[in-house]
């Protein structure tokens, strides 16, 4: 629903997306753009996209069309069922994609050679179309026609080797960040575009996006910025080079949970030791580097967890924060989250009811518009609008 501020039009109102994406990341970009008013095909083999088949299922009676994971990627869409496998259900995508804009795919390689598709096809009847080919490596390369997944995706980005204890195994980000990390950039991309296409005359694109490269682009520096290599560091903020930091830029317990607290200048630990009462590890030049010397990383964390004790995670955010100005937040649970004053007063969530899985809580679109957020449709049923659009 259009937001007051739009007026009757979202930005990208009018423009029309077929996506035969599957999973997350090609259905994620989609679904960013489709918030801001495009028009979203979903197109879909007789079985259906495979995070249908994901569970936690939101209804046991019928699990295909209650994936929480499928319901959230895919809210405001049509689907349409395809086939296009066969030289018949081809045609029917080729004649859906000549009146789109753009087209969000994830033909790997082997794919594209399996059902003999290429980079061209789309675009010889209808030359102004973008098309956003979405894998995890890429159409080129030593790689290429290897499959993968959200783990393998971590370990080969780097971003595994930085989560956990040193002298331990890596440990994984739940769920599927790298997924959606590269739908954001393929959202990004596609806006580019667009923008390019209609500012400067641009004809249409075949844009390539990977996954493994999207994580390489996360590790916020140079990867031999410093001459080092930068590893885990466990409940510690690792640094981004050699000179390192003082203690208590940590995550440690309280009365009801865990703290973390950021920083990493000498002015934030010297606010912090004034907290704890503590100026005699200010004075200490033991203290200085906590990667220099780790039992300094041990004394503080005793001294802060003894702090806070008796103190619960709110207790200890607000003084840390509105007293002594620290970066500090609690660790949060996800029912925590949904209960959090910050995200209601931004109105960070809103109830969609589905006719098969009920209703559930979802994120709104992630930006306001004059104080506003747009109101997000729910996902389609397998087929929902294929007569809509073939008959």
């Amino acid at each position: 629903m259009p937001s007051k501020y739009f007026e009757d039009d979202l930005p990208l109102d009018g423009i029309r997306i077929v996506e035969t994406a599957q999973g997350v990341s090609g259905p994620y970009a989609a679904k960013l753009l489709g918030s801001l008013g495009a028009e979203i095909i979903k197109v879909e083999l007789p079985d259906g996209d495979w995070s249908r088949k994901v569970p936690p299922f939101l209804s046991e009676t019928n699990r295909i069309e209650s994936s929480a994971l499928y319901l959230y990627n895919n809210t405001g869409k049509k689907s349409v069922v395809i086939d296009w496998r066969n030289s018949e259900g081809l045609q029917h995508l080729k004649n859906l994609i000549k009146s789109a804009d753009l087209l969000i795919e994830d033909w790997d390689r082997s794919a594209r050679t399996k059902w003999n598709l290429n980079s061209e096809m789309f675009l010889e009847d209808n030359p102004q179309l973008i098309e956003l080919c979405i894998t995890p490596f890429g159409l080129y390369g030593p790689y290429s026609n290897y499959k993968s997944s959200p783990l393998i995706q971590l370990a080969l980005g780097g971003i595994l080797n930085l989560v956990g204890y040193p002298e331990q195994e890596p440990l994984m980000l739940p769920g599927n960040q790298p997924d959606y990390l590269t739908g954001i950039n393929g959202s990004n991309s596609i806006q580019i575009a667009l923008w390019d296409k209609d500012f400067f005359g641009e004809s249409g694109k075949f844009l390539e996006l990977t996954m493994m490269e999207t994580l390489a682009n996360l590790h916020q520096a140079p990867l031999d910025m410093g001459g080092v290599i930068r590893q885990r560091s466990g409940h510690r903020q690792s640094p981004l080079s050699s000179n390192g930091f003082p203690p208590g830029i940590c995550t440690v317990s309280a009365k009801d949970g865990y703290m973390t607290f950021g920083g990493g200048s000498p002015v934030i630990w010297e606010q912090l030791c004034l907290m704890l009462g503590r100026l005699d590890l200010l004075e200490d030049g033991s203290f200085d580097n906590v990667f220099e010397n780790p039992e300094s990383g041990l004394i503080v964390d005793q001294i802060m967890e003894s702090w806070m004790a008796e103190k619960t995670r709110e207790e200890v955010f607000e003084e840390a924060s509105s007293i002594w100005m620290l970066p500090v937040s609690p660790v949060k649970k996800i029912n925590e989250i949904l209960e959090d004053k910050q995200y209601a007063s931004r109105h960070a969530f809103q109830k969609i009811t589905h006719p098969v899985a009920g209703e559930a809580t979802y994120p709104s679109p992630t930006f306001t518009a004059n104080g506003e957020k747009l109101e997000v449709s729910r996902s389609p049923m397998l087929g929902e609008h294929t007569k809509e659009y073939l008959w």
